[in-house]
């Protein structure tokens, strides 16, 4: 990882009116998945399908599917820390 960049895959789930910002595609290494239900489901499938996988979140109960699938959690605190320079 260098500062400002992520390594790929990036994953990024948008949910209900927020998938009107993006549409599905992958960008420079990132991919924009956009959930048909809840956004917490998508992104624990996608935890249980990428073993090796960081998930961004506050949500604790988001965190602890997470957990359960052998993800790691990491906190809002860490992606700014990890895209500013």
């Amino acid at each position: 990882m260098t500062a400002g960049r992520l390594d790929p895959p990036v994953i990024l789930v948008l949910e209900g009116r927020a998938r009107a910002g993006a549409d599905e595609d992958v960008v420079d290494g990132v991919e924009v998945v956009h959930a048909r239900g809840e956004g917490d489901d998508t992104i624990a499938a996608i935890a249980e399908a990428h073993r090796e996988v960081i998930v961004v979140t506050a949500d604790r109960e988001l965190a602890e599917r997470v957990r359960g699938a052998n993800g790691e959690v990491v906190g809002p605190s860490w992606l700014l820390d990890h895209l500013v320079e």
